[in-house]
């Protein structure tokens, strides 16, 4: 009897213990904390500066440039850029309209039907959708747009062409460069059809 006893306690005993069973708590991932090794860290925010531009990827997009897009019309870019531009638009014809101050040297919007229809950088501080710039060659542009993109002869420049970089999908905007008789190029643009194909801009 004593045996059968002490073997009925013992199970009691373990019986308890497996009734005490918890799972083990569930901390709650800290975002702050570096990831370890092997751990996929999670992707930063790209951050952004003023009128839209992307930190360290500039501001010029094939939709647009900063916090202008294409095709909007002449109130909400004024209103989505957000500082004064320099020009008018008294009708519907084409009009150019510039930023004011740092910027001013930086683009030209183009205005037709009283809407962004494209927009026009003569500068090599200002990095076009796809990496190229003013100052570059034409080897340089055609390693970086392999694919969509059409040589022409310039109109007007003797030697000179167009890099005309077609959209990936129907209907968006076009990528140009104007490349001088040297070789490199001298400005570019973006811009919906058939505006971004006025040589002469708005004259």
């Amino acid at each position: 009897m004593k045996q059968l006893g002490g073997v009925l306690a013992i199970g009691m005993v373990l019986s308890l213990a497996a009734c005490d069973r918890r799972p083990p708590a569930v901390v709650p991932a800290d975002e702050s904390r570096p990831a370890a090794a092997g751990e996929p860290a999670a992707p930063a925010p790209m951050p952004t500066t003023q009128n839209g531009a992307t930190a360290g990827g500039g501001p010029a997009r094939l939709d647009g440039y900063g916090a202008a897009t294409l095709g909007a019309s002449l109130d909400a870019l004024k209103t989505a850029w957000n500082e004064p531009l320099q020009g008018d638009v008294p009708d519907d014809y084409c009009h150019a309209l510039r930023p004011q101050g740092a910027q001013a040297e930086d683009v030209v919007f183009m205005i037709e039907g009283r809407k962004l229809v494209r927009y026009d950088v003569r500068n090599d501080r200002i990095v076009a959708p796809g990496g190229g710039k003013v100052g570059m060659t034409l080897g340089e542009l055609q390693a970086l747009y392999p694919e969509r993109a059409d040589l022409t002869p310039h109109k007007y420049e003797q030697n000179g062409h167009n890099l005309r970089v077609r959209p990936a999908a129907e209907g968006g905007a076009i990528l140009n460069f104007e490349i001088g008789g040297n070789g490199t190029v001298t400005a570019w643009r973006v811009g919906q059809t058939p505006q971004v194909d006025y040589v002469e801009g708005c004259s």
